[in-house]
């Protein structure tokens, strides 16, 4: 009986090991660049890389071993097309791109494409009928529009506001600019002056300064993240606050106008959430695409059909009335980071693709 026992256990063993080898011998290595404009400095950007390289670790129990490569253009195209050929000729399977640009890449795109590389825009929406590529997107329209909106609930018809933009002419501040001017008009909202930080914390403090330092009268700001930044130049002038303030999605934003209102409502604002998960998402959107899958025939429903965009939703938004809630999540995070979450490669397959 014991021999026979021996034998059984030999025998799993031996069926096991073969089973490991068969597994380890599915696992498909990927080689992925993440091509940024800018890094270092802005809490956004450091959040994306670091959620794409969670992603990719997680795509292991797909049986996808994804090396990890990350490559920034510091706001120069010449730097960021050089980088992207690079990453072509060194035969990357998946290549990310959170562009300088909305447009110029269309021979880079093309070429990454005829090489058979997995090609997926994220972030910034690129804006080419002439190729065909696949942008993943948060909804930026959607952030502008809440802003404006609670800021018309807060400060009634006719009171002034200052608007604080990003980068001109970059599609995701072009979007969200839209969303705070429709939301504005409708609330009647008198828009007196318009700036842009440029998505810089310098920029964003220094322009704040100026605007209370002119003594301009205003009843409240909308500023197009880097909230915490501008924030902090009613610390160093000493300027009462205003009436409103948002958006803003840093564990710093957080906690400073958390603690303004701790007591009570003392200056009411938002936060919205920008998720730079969405680069995780978009590297769960190639890897379906390298499983074999196709996309839904609706799937640019709620997106751009002419672009090939898909907007996914912000999810996580509070204010001074439902504060509480969000107080545990807020203070736990470090003042440099920003809210995050992606969808999974499962979620990504179940809500887009066939």
């Amino acid at each position: 009986m014991k021999r026979l026992v021996a034998i059984i256990l030999g025998l799993t063993l031996i069926v096991g090991l073969f089973a490991m080898a068969g597994a380890t011998e599915e696992v498909k290595k990927l080689k992925l660049a993440s091509h940024n404009s800018e890094v270092e400095g802005n809490p956004y950007r450091v959040r994306y890389e670091l959620d794409i390289q969670e992603a990719a670790k997680a795509a292991i129990e797909k049986g996808f071993d994804i090396s990890y490569a990350s490559f920034v253009s510091n706001w120069d195209p010449a730097t960021e097309n050089q980088q992207l050929q690079n990453s072509i000729n060194e035969g990357y399977d998946i290549i990310l791109v959170n562009p300088v640009a909305s447009t110029g890449l269309d021979p880079i795109i093309e070429k990454a494409q005829e090489a058979g590389i997995t090609y997926i825009n994220c972030d910034v929406e690129y804006l080419s009928k002439d190729v065909n590529i696949l942008n993943i997107c948060t909804d930026q329209y959607y952030l502008g529009y809440k802003t404006a909106s609670y800021a018309g609930e807060v400060l009634g018809e006719g009171a002034k506001v200052v608007l604080i933009s990003a980068i001109a002419g970059n599609s995701a501040n072009d979007f969200r600019d839209a969303g705070f001017l429709k939301a504005a008009e409708e609330a009647g909202l008198q828009i007196i002056g318009r700036y842009n930080h440029n998505w810089s914390n310098t920029e964003s403090q220094q322009i704040m300064t100026e605007i209370i330092n002119s003594g301009m009268e205003f009843d409240g700001v909308l500023v197009s993240q880097c909230a915490d930044a501008a924030l902090a130049a009613y610390d160093t002038t000493g300027a009462k606050l205003p009436k409103f303030f948002g958006f803003g999605d840093t564990g710093e934003y957080m906690q400073r106008v958390l603690k303004i209102n701790e007591s009570e409502t003392v200056m009411p604002y938002i936060v919205v959430s920008n998720p730079p998960g969405v680069g995780a998402s978009a590297l769960n959107f190639g890897i379906n695409q390298i499983m074999g899958k196709e996309l839904k025939d609706d799937v640019y429903e709620s997106g751009n059909i002419e672009y090939h965009s898909i907007y996914l939703p912000s999810k996580i938004w509070f204010t001074d009335q439902n504060q509480d809630e969000y107080k545990e999540m807020a203070q736990a995070m470090a003042p440099g980071d920003t809210i995050t979450y992606w969808l999974t490669i499962d979620e990504v397959a179940e809500q887009y693709f066939k």
